[in-house]
């Protein structure tokens, strides 16, 4: 089924994202790849809340495993194989969603450890491709953009127990041995799809007490704070201005909140790449004026609806600015795909809206 469009652009509407996605074409797909409970679906969360489910979708490679949580039970065969998933069968759905035809996706109930009902799914048009092989060469000639997640082994251990236990029904001895034992699995079949992904998100504890001389004032450093590293190929084309502003005041103040925030060109896996560094808790009202500036450039107002659905800890400030960070390249590219569509397609959009320094005042 064709994804509905409009039948042209106004001048004003043609400055924005989203009036650039109803230019006709076929979807764009999203591959973002990681371990088990390494938060791909926390970071890619941050599409969602800028666009929408009306204009984001989600393909969750969990449905094409090959067998059940009772299944590999008995086998003692591992997901992280690609031969245990229909990969080839995943490739013919997402070909025939570029041709903008329904599919019927296959899924995987996490709860009960076993296969449901297939799902109707059309295509919208932003695709996400989640899961554990979502980098692999079957897929990759379909993907505009690739992001990989990359928690360290201590965070990933921690943060499977917590949801594994707590939301599908895992008891923790024998869940706890079965991660160590795919440890294995992963650095074979899942950590090489980091080398060429367009963004590489690392989470490893806070260094906030290293920056401090192992002298910082408290105990610990804020609950749930972490140090992220994006490691983000260079841009190709130059991004639009997008502006941070921090209150040096608030900085030199008898309270401040921690947090450090750095730049570093370096080289990764033998090419070029820009690494952004943050540590500790981002000021609210600088995440709300950095989202108010993407709002601006995609023509969209982030509501309560976009919203739905949003899991308690990425409300927080902190993973809230770590997902605008990854989904403002994200954005770029696909406006920069969308133009090059539109123009072959007789559409001339006008300069597209950019984000504005704001003059609201940061804490």
């Amino acid at each position: 089924m064709p994804i509905p469009l409009a039948a042209s652009l106004s001048r004003r509407r043609a400055q924005t994202l989203r009036s650039l996605l109803e230019v006709p074409g076929p979807p764009l797909i999203i591959g973002v790849a990681g371990d088990s409970s390494a938060g791909k679906t926390t970071y890619t969360n941050g599409l969602r809340r800028m666009l929408g489910d009306d204009i984001v979708g989600t393909i969750e490679m969990d449905g094409y495993h090959k067998e059940d949580r009772a299944t590999r039970a008995r086998t003692g065969r591992s997901p992280l194989d690609p031969e245990m998933n229909h990969l080839g069968l995943l490739r013919e759905h997402l070909e025939a969603l570029r041709r903008g035809e329904s599919v019927h996706l296959r899924r995987y109930d996490h709860g009960t450890g076993t296969f449901i009902a297939p799902q109707p799914f059309s295509p919208k048009p932003i695709l996400v491709l989640e899961g554990l092989h979502a980098l692999y060469p079957e897929f990759t000639s379909l993907l505009d953009y690739t992001v990989f997640v990359d928690p360290a082994r201590d965070i990933k251990l921690g943060w499977k127990i917590a949801r594994d236990t707590q939301f599908r029904g895992h008891r923790v001895e024998p869940l706890a041995d079965e991660i160590r034992k795919r440890e294995a699995a992963f650095r074979r079949w899942i950590e090489f799809q980091k080398t060429d992904a367009n963004v590489v998100i690392k989470i490893n504890r806070s260094k906030l007490k290293l920056l401090a001389n192992e002298e910082y004032w408290g105990d610990r450093p804020p609950e749930g704070c972490f140090h992220m590293e994006l490691i983000f190929q260079p841009a190709h084309t130059p991004l639009p201005p997008l502006r941070m502003s921090f209150s040096l005041a608030k900085m030199l103040g008898e309270d401040p909140l921690p947090f450090a925030l750095a730049v570093v060109p370096r080289s990764y896996w033998g090419r070029r790449a820009n690494a952004i560094h943050l540590d500790g808790l981002m000021p609210p009202r600088a995440v709300h004026v950095l989202q108010g500036q993407i709002e601006r450039f995609t023509g969209i107002e982030v509501t309560d609806s976009h919203l739905s659905g949003i899991r308690k800890h990425e409300r927080m400030p902190a993973i809230v600015f770590t997902q605008l960070l990854v989904t403002w390249p994200i954005l770029e590219h696909i406006a920069n795909l969308l133009e090059k569509r539109a123009a072959s397609a007789g559409v001339t959009p006008v300069s597209r809206i950019e984000p504005q320094d704001s003059d609201d005042e940061l804490p």
